[in-house]
């Protein structure tokens, strides 16, 4: 009795907390059995303090949980049972007659003698974790599902693209062909009229092959992707200059370089987005010489870039369209082209693990930022 007494004002401060305890001498007597127990099995501590506890709860009568808390009640080790493994040492229902979900831990606590050790049962009510835990797992396996059918889908996207640019390439060129014979063959030997409908069936033609090309440009990245390599991009930043050679010259352009790292990449499609960001920011400059600087900077694991140019500037509602492909800001009059070089960057850059965006003001220029992610090459 003594000893109930002194358990019981020992462990009186944890008479409150929203988790089931219960303490146990080496013959499984109750010493101590807090509200939250009661109100769970709906046990009086009256009725079960001093009472074995293997009789209320015969489970506990089976080897695999004596052998268990021998080990707690002789050597002080503590013992977890998890509900996936073990039946609930102290059964309890929910408000709607469910069974809780327990994870119990049963810890060791010396005897005031020093021979042997009490077992505190620790009982936590698990059941609301354990159902949005399934749910999570259920929609994490739905996400997967449908992220697994949109690449599917995306990969016959891109071979269709890749089979009807590549299978339109012949056809068009005969067009092409036709229509620029039948221009310089009667050209000014028929009225006005026909003249310009044979200029519009030549321009639509040669619109309709480059957007083909960049059709089939595009639809390649994905598919005939080489496998990444470590690749110096000071050597990516000189072979995009020499292809651009002519157009800086005639520009003027002036190049700003900053030291640039060597990284795992496929150095083809560097190349590609090295020189469709510096094509535009040439093409787009303003009333001056247009003026390009390159940069890169090492960031957790990744290399941050950015292309800044003094171009027209974009205002900030464009920002994300701009990425789209064959979005387009302006007249092909004023800026020829197809508007997919932005989005063949940010293809390259998002197969490379990284992001791509753009900080701009009109009239102050723009300064494009991708990054690349440092991924160990085999």
């Amino acid at each position: 009795m003594q000893e109930l007494n002194i358990a019981i004002t020992k462990f009186s401060l944890l008479d409150n907390l929203p988790i089931g305890l219960c303490l146990l001498r080496q013959d499984f007597v109750v010493l101590f059995w807090n509200r939250c127990l009661e109100n769970w099995t709906k046990i009086s501590r009256t009725e079960i303090l001093g009472r074995n506890l293997c009789d209320h709860f015969t489970q506990l009568n089976q080897p695999k949980y004596q052998l268990r808390f021998q080990q707690v009640f002789q050597f002080g080790f503590p013992a977890i049972f998890s509900s996936q493994l073990h039946q609930s040492l102290i059964p309890s229902l929910l408000p709607n007659g469910e069974e809780r979900i327990q994870k119990t831990t049963v810890n060791a606590i010396p005897t005031d003698d020093g021979n042997g050790f009490y077992a505190l049962v620790v009982l936590e009510d698990i059941t609301e974790l354990k159902k949005r835990l399934k749910i999570y797992q259920q929609e994490l396996t739905q996400r997967k599902k449908t992220q697994a059918e949109l690449e599917r889908s995306n990969a016959e996207l891109e071979q269709f693209a890749y089979l009807a640019s590549h299978d339109l390439q012949e056809p068009l060129r005969m067009v092409i062909s036709f229509t620029q014979l039948l221009a310089r063959r009667y050209q000014g030997q028929l009225d006005a009229d026909a003249d310009r409908i044979i200029g519009f069936a030549v321009d639509g033609a040669k619109r309709m092959e480059a957007l083909i090309k960049d059709m089939l440009t595009y639809s390649r990245l994905a598919i005939q992707g080489k496998p990444f390599e470590y690749s110096n991009c000071e050597e990516v930043l000189d072979l995009t200059l020499k292809n651009l050679q002519l157009l800086i010259q005639e520009t003027g352009t002036s190049i700003y370089r900053n030291p640039l790292p060597t990284l795992p990449a496929d150095k083809s499609q560097l190349v590609q987005l090295f020189q469709n960001l510096f094509s535009n920011a040439i093409k787009y400059h303003s009333d001056k010489p247009p003026e390009i600087e390159i940069g890169a900077e090492a960031q957790n694991g990744q290399w941050l870039f950015y292309v800044k140019d003094n171009g027209i500037g974009i205002k900030s509602q464009y920002f994300k369209r701009i990425f789209a492909i064959f979005q387009r800001l302006h007249t092909r009059q004023k800026y020829p082209g197809t508007g997919i070089g932005l989005a063949l960057c940010q293809k390259i850059v998002n197969r490379h693990g990284g992001k791509i965006w753009v900080e701009s003001e009109p009239g102050q220029g723009s300064t494009f930022y991708f990054t690349i992610r440092v991924i160990e090459t085999r």
